[in-house]
């Protein structure tokens, strides 16, 4: 008995009569190449993406109060649309903005009401406003002026300046107009 016969027969069959056909298969792809890991890697692309995108949009917002502001408005009446010299004018200021909701930053909100000078002064409460917070319905203050200025005139109060964190926003809504009339001096 030969030495290939005889391990043939210890093996019983396990070599293969025909090696090259027998070891051949399909070559295997590589694992980024199957579908289940394609899929799964246009999902991770997709949401680091979107992740990016939306950390962006947030530090923007927190670091630009003008980019996070989507509405700020004023209305800015009065007591009386016509008034003589020395009479008392009370203002009535609202202003209200609002940032995004998700996420709505804390801020530093400045509100500052001018008026008039040359035809009006200041003698009851103050024509400023100013706290730490977030947006919402509306700030709302009231304060004094006694008309001195001499003449008749139409005077229309300016709109106020919203400051938050340090930038002004600007502010849409409709301003208050008082007749300023002349007192006639009773003849004697």
């Amino acid at each position: 008995m030969t030495l290939k016969n005889y391990i043939t027969k210890s093996i019983r069959g396990w070599l293969p009569k025909e090696p090259l056909n027998t070891y051949a298969s399909k070559a295997s792809k590589p694992r980024w190449r199957k579908p289940h890991w394609i899929a799964l890697t246009s999902i991770v692309i997709v949401g680091l993406a979107f992740a990016t995108y939306t950390g962006l949009q947030t530090y923007l917002r927190y670091s630009n109060p003008q980019l996070d502001v989507t509405a700020s408005y004023y209305e800015k009446t009065l007591n009386c649309s016509t008034a003589n010299v020395g009479n008392i004018v009370e203002v009535n200021v609202l202003v209200g903005w609002h940032g995004y909701v998700i996420p709505e930053f804390k801020r530093e909100v400045k509100i500052i009401d001018p008026y008039p000078e040359n035809n009006f002064k200041l003698v009851g409460g103050n024509n400023t406003y100013g706290y730490i917070g977030y947006g919402g319905g509306g700030d709302h203050f009231t304060y004094l002026l006694e008309v001195i200025s001499d003449g008749a005139v139409s005077v229309e109060l300016p709109r106020p300046r919203l400051y938050l964190d340090g930038s002004e926003i600007p502010l849409r809504g409709t301003s208050a107009v008082i007749e300023i009339q002349t007192v006639s001096e009773p003849k004697s």
